[in-house]
């Protein structure tokens, strides 16, 4: 619980940090009435196709990361990912079955103008780790558990991406 000293000891907090120059990264440009913002400026990728089930999760997480204020009326960037989930053996039994899977996402992402692919404006990669316990004759809890593992790694991939491209908006105001 939060004391009533504390409290007003963290009240002015944010003054403060407006005074030393922290700007919400998702924010306009304060030097700049002109400059679109971050978020204005995200809502303008399109992102390209991703296939299979794992890539259909991460094209959802990245649409409600990248898309705050709803459909776009344009794009002004392509968004190509390339999505990679692997899982390897991270718990052995004495029988030599085993008890825990690890699951490692990758992503080598580019963003490219619209109407030209082949330019590339920004690229990087994201990467996220989680584990499934296997428990034995319990398949549905098993395939119940690597579905929200396979959801967890999308959107932890998808925030990464996102957080990449609008530091990279915000750094770069006229791309």
């Amino acid at each position: 619980m939060l004391s009533a000293r504390k409290f007003l000891a963290l009240l002015p907090l944010p003054l403060l940090l407006g005074g030393c120059g922290f700007q919400p990264l998702y924010g306009g440009s304060a030097d700049s009435a002109n400059s679109s913002s971050v978020a204005a400026r995200m809502d303008e990728i399109e992102i390209g196709p991703l296939p299979n089930r794992s890539g259909q999760l991460l094209r959802e997480a990245l649409e409600a990361d990248l898309h705050r204020a709803g459909a776009p009326v344009f794009y002004r960037y392509h968004l190509a990912v390339h999505y990679t989930l692997n899982s390897e053996i991270a718990g052995i039994q004495p029988d030599t079955s085993y008890s825990r899977n690890r699951l490692m996402a990758q992503a080598r992402w580019r963003l490219t103008p619209s109407g030209n692919h082949s330019a590339t404006i920004v690229q990087g990669n994201a990467m996220a780790m989680d584990a499934v316990n296997i428990i034995e004759n319990q398949y549905f809890a098993l395939s119940l558990a690597k579905s929200e593992a396979d959801r967890q790694l999308a959107h932890e991939i998808a925030g990464q991406i996102a957080q990449q491209i609008a530091i990279y908006l915000k750094t770069h105001q006229k791309t």
